[in-house]
C-alpha cells in the first residue's frame, strides 16, 4: 500500500499487486503450505491465481461481486465511460462519471459530494478531476480502497467461497474454477459495525484511516 500511497502511475499496479502476494503468504502460512505455493493476483474483475505445482498452474476466476458491480453501473443511467489508460496502470476499471461529484451517503447535503468512490473492485471519479480535486492523488487513495479489498478477499472472501462451493460436490468443485463468490469480508464487516456503533463520522472508520495515512487524497467536499 505505501506504494501506491506514492501517487505514482506507474507504482499503482506494482503497489496493489504486492498486496495480494503478502495476503497470500500470509494465507498459505495460516494453512501450513508451502509458501507462494498458491498466489492470487487481481486483475479486476478476475482473480488470477498462480499454482505451480498444480496441473494448471495459471487460471482466472471471475468476482461475482466486482461483474455485479461493474454491470449495474455500466447500465445505470449516468452511463460512465472507461478510462483505459488510468485502468491498464491500476488493474482494475476506472470509470469517469459525467456527474460533477458523487452522490455518497457518508457526505449528505451542504456537503457536495465525492470526488471517486471504489467499491467491489471498482472505482469511479467524477467529471469534476482536474479543476477542484486532483485527479492522480484521487485514484491513489480509491487505490489504496482497492488494496484493502484485495486483502480481505485473499485472506477471507476467496477461502470462503472455495469452502462453500465445496460442500456441493463435484459441480461446485468446478464452479470455484472459474467463479469466486467474494461476499464474505469480516475485516469490512468489523470495521461497519464498529462505525455504527461509535456513531462517528465514515471518514473517521479503520478503512477510510488506514487509506489517509498511506494517501491522503479523496476527501469529501
Amino acid at each position: 500500500m505505501e506504494l501506491i500511497g506514492t501517487e505514482s502511475r506507474a507504482a499503482r499496479f506494482a503497489g496493489l499487486q504486492l498486496t495480494a502476494v503478502g495476503a497470500s503468504v500470509a494465507r498459505d502460512a495460516d494453512v501450513d503450505g508451502p509458501l507462494l505455493a498458491d498466489v492470487t493476483l487481481p486483475i479486476y474483475p478476475f482473480y488470477v491465481r498462480v499454482r505451480p505445482q498444480s496441473a494448471h498452474p495459471v487460471t482466472a476466476r471471475l468476482s461475482v461481486m466486482s461483474a455485479a458491480h461493474l454491470a449495474s453501473v455500466m447500465t445505470s443511467g449516468f452511463r460512465p465511460r472507461v478510462d483505459w489508460g488510468e485502468t491498464l496502470v491500476t488493474g482494475a476499471p476506472i470509470l469517469r462519471s459525467p456527474q460533477w461529484r458523487l452522490p455518497s451517503s457518508s457526505c449528505p447535503p451542504p456537503c457536495a459530494g465525492a470526488f471517486a468512490q471504489h467499491n467491489a473492485g471498482l472505482v469511479i471519479y467524477s467529471a469534476s478531476a482536474g479543476t477542484d480535486y486532483d485527479l492522480q492523488r484521487t485514484l491513489a487513495h480509491e487505490s489504496v480502497h482497492l488494496a484493502q479489498q484485495t486483502r480481505d478477499a485473499v485472506l477471507a472472501a476467496i477461502p470462503a467461497s472455495d469452502a462453500a462451493l465445496e460442500r456441493f460436490g463435484p459441480a461446485g468443485r468446478t464452479l470455484s474454477r472459474f467463479l469466486v463468490v467474494d461476499v464474505v469480508m469480516p475485516l469490512r464487516f468489523i470495521d461497519e459495525g464498529e462505525l455504527r456503533m461509535r456513531g462517528g463520522p465514515r471518514r473517521s472508520s479503520w478503512y477510510e484511516t488506514e487509506a489517509r495515512a498511506f494517501a491522503p487524497g479523496g476527501e469529501l467536499r
